[in-house]
């Protein structure tokens, strides 16, 4: 069966209405879906700001103009996250080709289309989302109003477009994590339990495995796109204080600290103990050897000169083998992309330290100003 035919069976974007409607039906790719979302966000924006008169501050009330955090999540949080909704449903078709096509593993290709299409053709996938949206919605809803130095806050048509769109970007982004735990939970069935033959020589450093290091590595950059989102959350939660009656949303840091873990190493340790087996039994199996090799030297000490050196040079390969073999890698991922993960881990605190030093600012000048008069 060709990959292509494979990739016609996983066509995974049918179970989602969304999906298939932009792929489908509008025949979008993840970046032009973004670029899309990303125009829309700018024209709606101005249509409700001009319909509204609200694109120039006034006395009380934040212009459209004038606040950036609309702009930001519009043109590039959101678009970031809706091409990734796209980008989920195909990513685990290139992974499961790559470790089909590769040397490490053999792969029953019918189980393996069975188990993706069950996985994600269950409809409390689309029912969770629905929920997580109508929840997050309300939530925006009840606390825009309490923004003051914020657009959404300056008429109820402005906060009506930010729920609607909230809903919108909430639902493709359930439906994108739901897709990223699947997709976890897929590595763990093809690798869980396979025999895995790495190679210690393969260019990518990872024994043959680098697609699911790049995998793992997009979808923490993803994570750490929500995590510029939860920044500015809460730079605006401390800087305009809303989170008073609203003390749980500060959970959604560590949220985000698990869910960036998980997603970069839950692919990862799909394959680790595979890895970290074979490179037990391939040391174990040169160790018997040595040892045989080993203790039968001192039995060609009265034997003539070549055998005995046939036979120590043949401990010396064994030694050399061992050697290159406990290189093995148990992780398929090398230290340039592990310092690219731990670059994105502390993205959502760059929103709050500065709305924390913002604050503390605007206090002591106060302070400062009190004392002066």
């Amino acid at each position: 069966m060709t990959n292509h035919k494979l990739s016609q069976q996983r066509n995974l974007y049918r179970f989602d209405p969304v999906a298939y409607l932009v792929i489908e039906k509008l025949r979008l790719f993840p970046l032009t879906f973004a670029l899309l979302a990303a125009v829309t966000a700018i024209g709606v924006y101005l249509f409700i700001g001009w319909v509204s008169n609200t694109l120039w501050s006034k006395p009380g009330q934040m212009g459209l103009l004038q606040d950036w955090i609309p702009w930001f999540v519009g043109i590039f949080i959101s678009p970031v996250t809706l091409g990734y909704y796209l980008w989920s449903f195909k990513a685990i078709n290139k992974v499961i080709q790559d470790l089909e096509t590769s040397d490490v593993l053999e792969i029953d290709k019918l189980e393996i289309d069975q188990l993706v299409i069950n996985l994600y053709s269950q409809k409390w996938r689309k029912l969770s989302a629905l929920a997580s949206a109508i929840f997050f919605s309300i939530i925006v809803f009840i606390v825009r109003p309490r923004l003051e130095d914020s657009w959404t806050s300056s008429s109820l048509l402005p906060g009506l477009t930010i729920t609607i769109a909230t809903f919108a970007v909430v639902y493709m982004g359930s439906i994108l994590v739901l897709n990223l735990i699947t997709n976890i939970w897929i590595f763990y069935k093809i690798l869980g339990k396979k025999n895995l033959d790495i190679n210690p020589l393969h260019p990518d450093r990872c024994g043959g495995l680098q697609c699911l290091s790049d995998y793992s590595l997009k979808t923490a950059y993803l994570v750490s796109v929500l995590g510029i989102w939860i920044g500015v959350i809460e730079y605006q939660v401390i800087t305009q204080d809303v989170g008073k009656g609203f003390s749980f949303v500060h959970l959604v840091i560590p949220l985000y600290i698990f869910l960036s873990v998980v997603c970069f190493f839950g692919p990862l340790l799909a394959a680790h103990s595979g890895m970290k087996k074979a490179k037990e039994e391939s040391l174990h199996k040169i160790a018997r050897q040595f040892r045989a090799e080993y203790s039968g030297i001192y039995t060609s000490l009265a034997e003539d000169t070549e055998t005995f050196k046939k036979k120590s040079e043949k401990i010396q390969q064994l030694r050399t083998l061992y050697t290159m073999n406990d290189e093995l890698p148990v992780w398929t991922f090398d230290v340039k992309t592990f310092r690219r993960y731990l670059l994105t881990v502390p993205t959502p605190l760059i929103g709050t330290l500065f709305g924390i030093v913002q604050k503390l600012l605007i206090t002591l000048l106060k302070q400062q100003l009190i004392k002066l008069s």
